[in-house]
């Protein structure tokens, strides 16, 4: 375990808790060093401080980077830009994680687009962080320049034929492609290093027991939200823009973080909200009302401490949200207001006929024959009382 021991990680995460838990999660694994920044531009500083002053950094390199994506005022993304392309970046070859909640297609694409070595979805396990940082460090890709890009080969495949292996076509040259093989000494340190399945074990254990911590950090976090929509309420709908920014960065972070707690609908619901806010262009009454309607679900289910998919109770309160953004969508002035992540998620509900309610049959009239029409009929009071007699 000595590669692991003179080690050196930094991690990039806004959200203090997040840095922590992860901070715990590799110390038990048996890395030796680890820093910490709270943004892009605190990490760059420190990269900077540590090729110029290794004392004062307090690491006289860095071997890797974890990375969250959405972080103010630099995010993941710049940061991993000046990592592979600025002159002043230590190490171009930087094995660099990128950690965010962001995992659809087009994001997973523009993080290979700007070099990342690997890409890891939250919410996350101690298994997936494992998995990641391991092959982040054992990464064995050399690295390629073509046009604007400069980062591990995308194509991970070591056994290409002939015909696929760029290096072998003739027209390289002419591209522009250059190759570059990293410096191997992170290589040699880290080739026989492997991370114990029980120390996985033993930091999921430690991961669920911060568990009631992110309940007070939701709860947080939804006292924020609240006070977002009482601004959005308080103020002309031109001037909801910004409260809707934050309800939407709020949401992003509560929805990376639920899974990892053990709460997945803390997840599935800000995913909703995240959605629903995404794009601003609807910040009317109605949209604030519907965002109304995820914050009592997400009280509803850290209140009740509702894990796992929370049995019959968490599908009552996913189908009453479905519901609710089908309403909404059903009644908006135009679908072109939301995103399609949120018009997709909500298709189904959408799509579903409203079912009526039951109509009461109406009572039975008796006929009387008209053979009979001279007979007389005695009608028999149900409510003895009606008289005025009863008590």
């Amino acid at each position: 375990m000595s590669g692991l021991k003179h080690t050196t990680i930094l991690i990039v995460e806004d959200q203090m808790q997040i840095r922590g838990l992860l901070a715990s999660v590799l110390r038990t694994f048996g890395v030796g060093n680890i820093l910490r920044a709270s943004n892009g531009a605190e990490a760059i500083d420190l990269l900077r401080t540590v090729s110029r002053d290794p004392a004062a950094a307090g690491a006289g390199r860095v071997d890797a980077v974890l990375s969250d994506w959405v972080m103010h005022p630099v995010d993941g993304a710049m940061l991993l830009r000046w990592v592979r392309k600025h002159k002043e970046s230590p190490n171009r070859f930087l094995p660099f994680v990128m950690i965010t909640a962001f995992s659809d297609p087009a994001r997973v694409q523009l993080a290979r687009d700007l070099g990342v070595t690997e890409f890891l979805s939250k919410p996350f396990s101690a298994q997936s962080v494992a998995i990641h940082l391991m092959a982040a460090l054992k990464d064995k890709r050399r690295f390629v320049k073509i046009g604007n890009f400069f980062g591990p080969d995308r194509r991970r495949r070591e056994a290409l034929s002939p015909e696929e292996r760029r290096d072998a076509e003739a027209s390289d040259e002419a591209k522009g492609v250059t190759f570059y093989d990293p410096p191997q000494d992170l290589r040699r340190r880290m080739a026989n290093e492997s991370i114990d399945i029980q120390k996985v074990l033993d930091v999921q254990r430690e991961m669920d027991n911060w568990a009631e911590d992110f309940r007070d950090w939701t709860l947080d976090y939804i006292k924020q939200i609240d006070a977002a929509l009482e601004a959005c309420r308080a103020s002309q709908t031109a001037d909801r823009r910004k409260p809707f920014n934050r309800i939407n960065f709020l949401a992003h972070e509560m929805r990376g973080q639920g899974g990892t707690f053990g709460y997945p609908l803390v997840s599935r619901v800000a995913r909703s909200l995240f959605d629903l806010t995404l794009h601003n262009l609807d910040r009317s009454d109605s949209c604030c009302d519907l965002i109304g309607e995820h914050i009592r679900i997400l009280k509803a289910v850290v209140r009740d401490k509702i894990k796992g998919d929370g049995g019959m109770i968490g599908r009552e309160l996913l189908d009453e949200l479905q519901r609710a953004n089908a309403k909404f969508l059903r009644n908006s002035a135009g679908l072109q207001f939301v995103s399609r992540d949120f018009q997709e998620a909500n298709k189904a509900a959408l799509d579903a006929d409203e079912v009526p309610k039951p109509k009461r049959a109406p009572a039975k009239k008796q006929l009387l024959s008209p053979s009979v029409e001279d007979v007389e009929v005695e009608v028999v009071d149900s409510d003895p009382d009606q008289d005025g007699d009863g008590d």
